[in-house]
């Protein structure tokens, strides 16, 4: 997986990797869909925004809440299908370091692109995010709105350490 490899990887061998990942992404978020046409009658479908939501509402402390742009999860705009918890655990790489597979839709559903984009990049090295940002934007013909990933890098840190800190509460972690 890229996790355990990422950091020795060559510059070609991460270009070609966030490379990879980036027309992964895009993809992904340009398949064009009726969302009601999706899912059977039994709606397996996960919204990734619900999802986001319930975890702050059980999870996450009142006092944690003040560093979370809470209000943000609500917001439909801009919905495409999205991986949801995309990191380098769920990236596959051959011998080769290819990417081979995507793994772990659990949390796959509709939501905003930057969701995916900023997850990836958040727990990368800087070398993959400029990479990665650079292959997006060449593949989707604009310029992300850096301000807009900045503050989704900012709310999946939060969500990572209101997660670590809430599994350690309970023991778990």
């Amino acid at each position: 997986m890229l996790a355990d490899k990422m950091n020795n990887l060559s510059p070609e061998e991460i270009k070609v990797i966030a490379s990879e990942i980036s027309k992964f992404m895009y993809q992904l978020h340009h398949i064009k869909y009726n969302e009601n046409e999706i899912f059977d009658i039994s709606n397996i479908g996960l919204n990734l925004t619900d999802f986001l939501e319930e975890l702050l509402e059980l999870h996450v402390s009142q006092e944690d809440k003040v560093f979370w742009k809470y209000e943000d999860f609500k917001k439909k705009e801009h919905n495409t299908l999205v991986h949801g918890d995309l990191n380098s655990s769920n990236i596959l790489l051959d011998e080769n370091n290819h990417v081979t597979a995507i793994i772990d839709f659990g949390f796959g559903g509709f939501g905003n692109p930057y969701f995916d984009i900023a997850r990836i990049i958040g727990r990368c090295p800087d070398s993959f995010k400029n990479e990665i940002i650079s292959s997006y934007e060449q593949l989707s013909n604009e310029q992300l709105d850096y301000p807009v990933l900045d503050d989704e890098i900012k709310i999946w840190s939060n969500i990572d350490n209101s997660y670590i800190n809430y599994m350690r509460k309970v023991g778990i972690y």
